[in-house]
Order: structure tokens, then sequence, then C-alpha cells
């Protein structure tokens, strides 16, 4: 009988073909995990910039100089109300050309398994602008 492997063999052929897949697995498992951190933190901060623009513009009756502080206090409190540290949170509102707010938000992201460092971008970023 030669062309049937006996236990002992057929345990250690399941241990190599484990060992080969192994790598592929933990690359597709820890992938999954910080890209969908990095998609996760890029969608709060999409929202977070077009919420501070919203509430900037909505200031009608408001000044310039409060509308600007409106606009970043509502960017950085949707930051924390989404479950992200505010202190990592860059949130910069400004005047766009004619009645309108820019905001921009940025916050660092990186790799959470530390396995993807060089592959998920370190900071997720957006800009929104909204006319008055």
């Amino acid at each position: 009988m030669r062309g049937q492997l006996t236990h002992r063999q057929a345990r250690g052929a399941a241990a190599i073909e484990f060992a080969l897949v192994l790598p592929l697995l933990l690359a597709l498992v820890l992938g999954a995990i910080d890209w969908g951190y990095y998609f996760f933190v890029e969608q709060v901060v999409v929202n977070a910039a077009r919420e501070g623009a919203r509430v900037g513009t909505l200031q009608s009756n408001a000044t310039q100089a409060d509308a600007l502080n409106n606009a970043q206090s509502a960017c950085t409190s949707f930051i924390t109300q989404a479950g992200l540290n505010s202190a990592g949170a860059t949130c910069t509102p400004s005047t766009g050309a004619g009645p309108s707010i820019v905001v921009t938000a940025s916050y660092p992201t990186g790799s959470l398994t530390g396995f993807m460092n060089a592959i998920v971008p370190a900071q997720a970023f957006a800009r929104a602008e909204m006319r008055n």
C-alpha cells in the first residue's frame, strides 16, 4: 500500500498545509481589521467636517467669528460623539469664496494591529464647504 498515508503522516501533512495557509489567513483577517477601522474613521471625519460646515452656515445673525467658532465646536463634538478621541482631531474652519464656510478635518488612523503600517494611511482627511 504505497499510495495511502498512515495516520501519523496524514497529521504531519495537515500541519504543513496549515503552516502554508496561515500567513495568508492572518493577512486577510488583520487587513480587514485595519482597513475597517480606517474606513470607519474616514466616514466620521467626513461627516464631522460636513456637520461643522452646516452649523457654520446656519448662523445667519451671528458674526463671522462666532460662525467659525460654532463650526469648529460642532466638528469636534461630532468626532467625540462618534467615540473617537477629540485630542487627536483637527477641525479648522475658514471662510470660502463668497458667502461660504469651509471646514477641514483630520484624524490620525494608522494600523490598529501593526501589521499593515506601510499600507493603511496615517491620516483620515476631509474638506467640506457650504454656502450661506
